[in-house]
Protein backbone atom coordinates (compact mmCIF):
# COMPACT_ATOMS: atom_id res chain seq x y z
CA UNK A 1 0.00 0.00 0.00
CA UNK A 2 0.93 3.39 -0.57
CA UNK A 3 -0.62 6.22 0.99
CA UNK A 4 -0.61 9.46 -0.98
CA UNK A 5 -1.33 11.36 2.71
CA UNK A 6 -3.00 14.88 3.02
CA UNK A 7 -2.34 17.70 0.86
CA UNK A 8 -1.75 19.69 3.68
CA UNK A 9 -1.87 19.06 7.18
CA UNK A 10 -4.21 22.11 8.25
CA UNK A 11 -3.51 25.64 8.89
CA UNK A 12 -1.06 26.73 11.48
CA UNK A 13 -1.75 29.66 13.63
CA UNK A 14 0.01 31.96 12.03
CA UNK A 15 1.96 32.37 8.89
CA UNK A 16 5.69 31.80 8.68
CA UNK A 17 8.10 33.62 6.43
CA UNK A 18 8.50 32.88 3.12
CA UNK A 19 11.20 30.96 1.95
CA UNK A 20 13.99 32.05 -0.93
CA UNK A 21 12.74 29.23 -3.38
CA UNK A 22 9.02 30.81 -2.70
CA UNK A 23 7.55 32.17 -6.16
CA UNK A 24 5.89 35.84 -5.04
CA UNK A 25 2.89 35.42 -6.74
CA UNK A 26 0.43 32.84 -8.00
CA UNK A 27 -1.37 33.80 -10.41
CA UNK A 28 -3.70 36.87 -9.67
CA UNK A 29 -2.79 36.48 -5.90
CA UNK A 30 -0.29 37.89 -3.78
CA UNK A 31 1.77 35.38 -1.84
CA UNK A 32 1.81 36.70 2.11
CA UNK A 33 3.35 33.65 3.91
CA UNK A 34 3.43 29.93 4.34
CA UNK A 35 0.82 28.11 6.59
CA UNK A 36 2.03 24.94 5.81
CA UNK A 37 3.68 21.76 3.60
CA UNK A 38 2.73 18.06 2.86
CA UNK A 39 3.70 15.20 0.87
CA UNK A 40 1.55 16.50 -1.81
CA UNK A 41 2.57 20.39 -1.90
CA UNK A 42 2.46 23.27 -0.11
CA UNK A 43 -0.44 26.24 1.44
CA UNK A 44 0.47 29.57 1.34
CA UNK A 45 -1.36 32.76 2.87
CA UNK A 46 -1.92 35.10 0.02
CA UNK A 47 -4.16 38.71 -1.01
CA UNK A 48 -6.22 38.50 -3.23
CA UNK A 49 -6.86 41.59 -5.78
CA UNK A 50 -10.11 42.69 -4.01
CA UNK A 51 -7.66 42.69 -0.78
CA UNK A 52 -9.09 39.85 1.23
CA UNK A 53 -6.96 36.87 2.57
CA UNK A 54 -7.16 34.10 1.21
CA UNK A 55 -5.20 30.73 0.93
CA UNK A 56 -3.29 29.39 -1.95
CA UNK A 57 -2.35 25.67 -2.21
CA UNK A 58 -0.22 24.58 -5.17
CA UNK A 59 0.62 20.73 -6.33
CA UNK A 60 4.02 20.00 -6.50
CA UNK A 61 5.77 19.10 -9.63
CA UNK A 62 5.76 15.42 -9.54
CA UNK A 63 2.20 15.17 -9.99
CA UNK A 64 2.68 17.00 -13.37
CA UNK A 65 4.35 13.57 -14.79
CA UNK A 66 0.78 11.65 -14.01
CA UNK A 67 -1.28 11.06 -16.87
CA UNK A 68 -4.37 12.80 -16.95
CA UNK A 69 -3.79 14.74 -13.43
CA UNK A 70 -4.54 18.39 -15.11
CA UNK A 71 -7.96 16.73 -16.31
CA UNK A 72 -9.03 15.06 -13.27
CA UNK A 73 -7.68 18.30 -10.77
CA UNK A 74 -9.32 20.79 -12.85
CA UNK A 75 -12.93 18.64 -12.81
CA UNK A 76 -12.21 17.77 -8.73
CA UNK A 77 -12.41 21.45 -8.74
CA UNK A 78 -15.26 22.50 -10.44
CA UNK A 79 -17.19 20.21 -8.37
CA UNK A 80 -15.94 21.38 -4.99
CA UNK A 81 -17.15 25.07 -5.79
CA UNK A 82 -20.48 24.12 -5.91
CA UNK A 83 -20.30 22.99 -2.26
CA UNK A 84 -21.95 26.10 0.04
CA UNK A 85 -21.94 25.47 3.36
CA UNK A 86 -20.72 27.69 6.95
CA UNK A 87 -19.02 24.05 7.71
CA UNK A 88 -16.93 24.28 5.06
CA UNK A 89 -13.76 26.34 3.20
CA UNK A 90 -15.29 27.46 0.26
CA UNK A 91 -13.25 26.77 -3.19
CA UNK A 92 -13.33 30.56 -4.55
CA UNK A 93 -10.95 29.78 -7.82
CA UNK A 94 -8.44 27.21 -9.63
CA UNK A 95 -5.57 27.89 -11.85
CA UNK A 96 -2.07 26.99 -13.29
CA UNK A 97 1.00 28.86 -11.97
CA UNK A 98 3.51 29.55 -14.25
CA UNK A 99 5.90 27.13 -13.87
CA UNK A 100 2.44 24.82 -15.00
CA UNK A 101 1.59 23.37 -11.54
CA UNK A 102 -1.88 23.78 -10.77
CA UNK A 103 -3.47 25.34 -7.95
CA UNK A 104 -6.52 26.35 -5.89
CA UNK A 105 -7.80 29.18 -3.73
CA UNK A 106 -10.22 29.17 -0.51
CA UNK A 107 -10.93 31.25 2.33
CA UNK A 108 -8.36 31.31 4.73
CA UNK A 109 -9.78 30.16 7.73
CA UNK A 110 -7.81 31.48 10.70
CA UNK A 111 -7.52 28.50 13.89
CA UNK A 112 -6.13 25.60 15.07
CA UNK A 113 -6.66 22.56 13.86
CA UNK A 114 -8.78 19.79 15.93
CA UNK A 115 -5.86 17.41 15.63
CA UNK A 116 -3.59 20.34 17.62
CA UNK A 117 -6.81 21.10 19.66
CA UNK A 118 -6.55 17.49 20.80
CA UNK A 119 -2.70 17.77 21.32
CA UNK A 120 -2.57 20.38 23.41
CA UNK A 121 -5.53 19.92 25.34
CA UNK A 122 -6.76 16.27 25.36
CA UNK A 123 -10.14 15.34 24.59
CA UNK A 124 -13.00 17.57 23.70
CA UNK A 125 -15.74 18.09 26.93
CA UNK A 126 -19.23 16.67 25.63
CA UNK A 127 -20.54 19.97 24.45
CA UNK A 128 -17.51 20.77 22.63
CA UNK A 129 -17.97 16.67 20.90
CA UNK A 130 -21.36 17.62 20.25
CA UNK A 131 -20.58 20.69 17.97
CA UNK A 132 -17.90 19.29 16.33
CA UNK A 133 -19.80 15.89 15.44
CA UNK A 134 -22.59 17.76 14.46
CA UNK A 135 -20.42 20.33 12.74
CA UNK A 136 -19.17 17.84 10.94
CA UNK A 137 -21.71 16.00 9.73
CA UNK A 138 -23.15 18.94 8.55
CA UNK A 139 -20.13 20.12 6.44
CA UNK A 140 -20.29 16.64 4.98
CA UNK A 141 -23.98 16.53 4.00
CA UNK A 142 -23.13 19.82 2.14
CA UNK A 143 -19.48 18.35 0.49
CA UNK A 144 -21.87 14.95 -0.38
CA UNK A 145 -24.99 17.09 -2.14
CA UNK A 146 -22.31 18.69 -4.15
CA UNK A 147 -21.60 15.06 -5.49
CA UNK A 148 -18.11 15.38 -4.13
CA UNK A 149 -16.19 13.21 -1.60
CA UNK A 150 -13.91 14.56 0.51
CA UNK A 151 -11.33 11.22 1.26
CA UNK A 152 -9.10 13.00 3.67
CA UNK A 153 -11.48 13.66 6.45
CA UNK A 154 -9.17 13.69 9.63
CA UNK A 155 -8.33 16.11 12.63
CA UNK A 156 -6.16 17.81 10.46
CA UNK A 157 -8.58 18.97 8.43
CA UNK A 158 -10.81 20.17 10.67
CA UNK A 159 -9.91 23.88 11.39
CA UNK A 160 -11.73 25.25 14.77
CA UNK A 161 -12.66 28.69 13.69
CA UNK A 162 -14.27 31.42 15.53
CA UNK A 163 -17.42 30.53 14.46
CA UNK A 164 -17.29 26.90 14.95
CA UNK A 165 -15.73 23.86 13.22
CA UNK A 166 -14.73 24.05 9.22
CA UNK A 167 -13.71 21.14 7.14
CA UNK A 168 -10.86 21.73 4.67
CA UNK A 169 -9.51 20.31 1.63
CA UNK A 170 -12.41 18.27 0.58
CA UNK A 171 -12.01 16.52 -2.88
CA UNK A 172 -8.28 17.15 -2.84
CA UNK A 173 -7.42 13.68 -2.17
CA UNK A 174 -9.60 12.33 -5.24
CA UNK A 175 -8.05 15.07 -7.70
CA UNK A 176 -4.26 13.71 -6.10
CA UNK A 177 -5.08 9.99 -6.87
CA UNK A 178 -4.19 8.23 -9.42
CA UNK A 179 -6.10 5.20 -10.82
CA UNK A 180 -3.00 4.34 -12.80
CA UNK A 181 -0.94 3.66 -10.42
CA UNK A 182 -0.26 0.30 -8.30
CA UNK A 183 -1.34 2.43 -5.15
CA UNK A 184 -4.43 1.87 -4.15
CA UNK A 185 -5.22 4.30 -1.59
CA UNK A 186 -5.77 8.18 -1.58
CA UNK A 187 -6.07 9.74 1.67
CA UNK A 188 -4.29 9.56 4.87
CA UNK A 189 -3.31 6.07 6.61
CA UNK A 190 -6.11 5.04 9.51
CA UNK A 191 -8.36 7.54 8.37
CA UNK A 192 -9.39 5.97 5.37
CA UNK A 193 -12.30 3.55 5.45
CA UNK A 194 -11.73 -0.31 4.63
CA UNK A 195 -12.98 -0.04 1.04
CA UNK A 196 -10.37 2.72 0.77
CA UNK A 197 -7.22 1.01 1.68
CA UNK A 198 -8.67 -2.46 0.24
CA UNK A 199 -8.71 -0.45 -3.60
CA UNK A 200 -12.18 -0.74 -4.11
CA UNK A 201 -15.19 2.01 -4.92
CA UNK A 202 -15.52 4.20 -2.52
CA UNK A 203 -18.45 6.84 -2.21
CA UNK A 204 -19.67 9.28 0.29
CA UNK A 205 -20.17 6.31 3.07
CA UNK A 206 -16.03 6.15 3.08
CA UNK A 207 -16.53 9.90 4.98
CA UNK A 208 -18.93 8.53 7.29
CA UNK A 209 -16.12 6.25 8.08
CA UNK A 210 -13.68 8.94 8.97
CA UNK A 211 -16.50 10.83 10.54
CA UNK A 212 -16.60 7.87 13.25
CA UNK A 213 -12.71 8.06 13.56
CA UNK A 214 -13.01 11.56 13.90
CA UNK A 215 -15.60 11.83 16.73
CA UNK A 216 -14.20 8.43 18.70
CA UNK A 217 -10.80 10.48 18.36
CA UNK A 218 -11.81 13.72 19.62
CA UNK A 219 -14.04 12.22 22.51
CA UNK A 220 -11.05 10.10 23.71
CA UNK A 221 -7.77 11.49 23.07
CA UNK A 222 -6.43 8.38 21.22
CA UNK A 223 -7.32 7.14 17.75
CA UNK A 224 -10.24 4.02 17.36
CA UNK A 225 -7.67 1.65 15.86
CA UNK A 226 -4.44 2.75 17.83
CA UNK A 227 -1.12 3.98 16.28
CA UNK A 228 1.23 2.22 13.76
CA UNK A 229 2.60 2.77 10.61
CA UNK A 230 0.68 2.94 7.13
CA UNK A 231 0.44 -1.48 6.68
CA UNK A 232 0.19 -1.96 10.49
CA UNK A 233 -2.97 0.76 10.19
CA UNK A 234 -4.57 -0.62 7.26
CA UNK A 235 -4.35 -3.95 8.59
CA UNK A 236 -6.27 -2.64 12.00
CA UNK A 237 -9.23 -0.64 9.73
CA UNK A 238 -9.62 -3.64 7.67
CA UNK A 239 -9.91 -6.39 10.07
CA UNK A 240 -9.96 -5.24 13.98
CA UNK A 241 -11.78 -4.05 15.86
CA UNK A 242 -12.22 0.03 16.98
CA UNK A 243 -11.80 0.74 20.44
CA UNK A 244 -14.19 3.62 20.52
CA UNK A 245 -14.06 4.69 24.55
CA UNK A 246 -16.87 5.65 26.71
CA UNK A 247 -18.95 8.50 24.14
CA UNK A 248 -21.80 9.87 25.31
CA UNK A 249 -24.92 8.86 23.54
CA UNK A 250 -26.44 8.96 20.67
CA UNK A 251 -22.78 9.94 19.38
CA UNK A 252 -21.36 6.61 20.82
CA UNK A 253 -24.60 4.37 18.66
CA UNK A 254 -23.65 6.59 15.72
CA UNK A 255 -20.36 6.14 15.51
CA UNK A 256 -19.98 2.49 16.03
CA UNK A 257 -22.54 2.45 13.37
CA UNK A 258 -20.32 5.26 10.90
CA UNK A 259 -17.34 2.24 12.21
CA UNK A 260 -19.17 -0.80 10.31
CA UNK A 261 -17.38 -2.56 7.86
CA UNK A 262 -19.78 -2.83 5.11
CA UNK A 263 -20.35 0.80 3.74
CA UNK A 264 -24.33 -0.07 3.20
CA UNK A 265 -24.89 0.05 6.85
CA UNK A 266 -23.22 3.10 7.65
CA UNK A 267 -25.59 6.22 7.99
CA UNK A 268 -25.65 9.02 5.90
CA UNK A 269 -24.09 12.28 6.85
CA UNK A 270 -27.87 14.21 6.79
CA UNK A 271 -29.09 10.90 8.54
CA UNK A 272 -25.90 12.00 11.32
CA UNK A 273 -26.95 15.40 11.70
CA UNK A 274 -30.83 14.85 11.79
CA UNK A 275 -29.99 12.19 15.13
CA UNK A 276 -27.57 14.76 16.64
CA UNK A 277 -30.19 17.52 16.27
CA UNK A 278 -33.07 15.68 17.29
CA UNK A 279 -31.63 12.90 19.56
CA UNK A 280 -35.04 11.63 20.60
CA UNK A 281 -35.89 10.58 17.15
CA UNK A 282 -35.78 6.88 15.53
CA UNK A 283 -31.59 5.40 15.77
CA UNK A 284 -30.34 5.92 12.16
CA UNK A 285 -29.33 3.32 10.42
CA UNK A 286 -28.82 2.50 6.51
CA UNK A 287 -30.68 -0.64 4.89
CA UNK A 288 -27.92 -3.32 3.48
CA UNK A 289 -27.29 -2.08 -0.47
CA UNK A 290 -28.77 1.23 -0.02
CA UNK A 291 -27.26 4.36 -1.75
CA UNK A 292 -25.14 7.00 0.33
CA UNK A 293 -25.54 10.54 -1.34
Amino acid sequence: MNGKGSFIDGHDWAAQPLRPHDPERLGPYRLLGRLGEGGMGTVYLAGAEDGRQVAVKVVREAHLRREGFAERFHAEMVSARRVSSSRTSRVLDHGVAADGRPYLVTEYIPGESLDQRIRRSGRLDPASLQNIASGVAAALAAIHAAGVVHLDLKPANVILSPSGPRVIDFGVARALDDPAEDAVFAGTPGWGAPEQVAGGEVTPAADIFAWGCLVAYAGSGRHPFGEGDAETMAERVRHGEPEVGALPQPLDRLVRQALDRDPARRPRARELLLRLVEPGGEPVGSAPGREHA
